[in-house]
């Protein structure tokens, strides 16, 4: 997959993940983990069902033989049988290593959900590797790329 030159900003800031706190200083600390909500609608009916998210870090060095740090796409479905109540269905997986040179796309396939569509983007520190030797990086940016804007992203879950 190429990078567009086409790709929408969703959200920008400094997170950092990891297992040790104050490594970044200047960035919120959120642990092991954190998941972005965003909101995806279709502005082109006749266009595929699939758009590319753009997940950027910082300072990720992973260890050879190990997975690499865990990025989940989500959506969160309301679900018919319990008002008020959503299921979560995975989209897509990939794994960021240190090969991605801080840059993973992962292209999600959005056939069957009813737009806008709620999503969640999940970034999760590989914990495969024992702890205290946890890679510390920081997200800065998720893009939305999408053929002539078919998909458009926002950020938070908007009704």
């Amino acid at each position: 997959m190429a990078l567009s030159a086409q790709a929408e900003l969703i959200w920008q800031g400094r997170t950092h993940l990891g297992d040790e706190p104050g490594i970044h200083g200047d960035a919120a600390y959120s642990g092991l983990g954190v998941e972005l909500p965003i909101t995806l609608d279709k502005t082109d009916q006749s266009a595929p069902d699939t758009t590319t998210l753009v997940v950027r870090t910082r300072d990720v060095q992973t260890f050879q033989g190990y997975p690499g740090h865990l990025i989940t796409v989500a959506a969160y479905v309301p679900d018919p049988t319990q008002p008020n109540h959503a299921n979560r269905t995975v989209l897509a997986r990939e794994r960021l290593t240190s090969a991605d040179d801080n840059v993973k796309e992962v292209e999600v396939d959005l056939s069957g959900l009813a737009f806008p569509a709620f999503v969640g983007v999940r970034v999760q520190v590989d914990t495969d590797v024992p702890p205290g030797l946890y890679d510390d990086f920081l997200l800065v940016r998720l893009s939305n790329s999408s053929a002539n804007f078919a998909f458009v992203a926002s950020f938070g879950f908007r009704a």
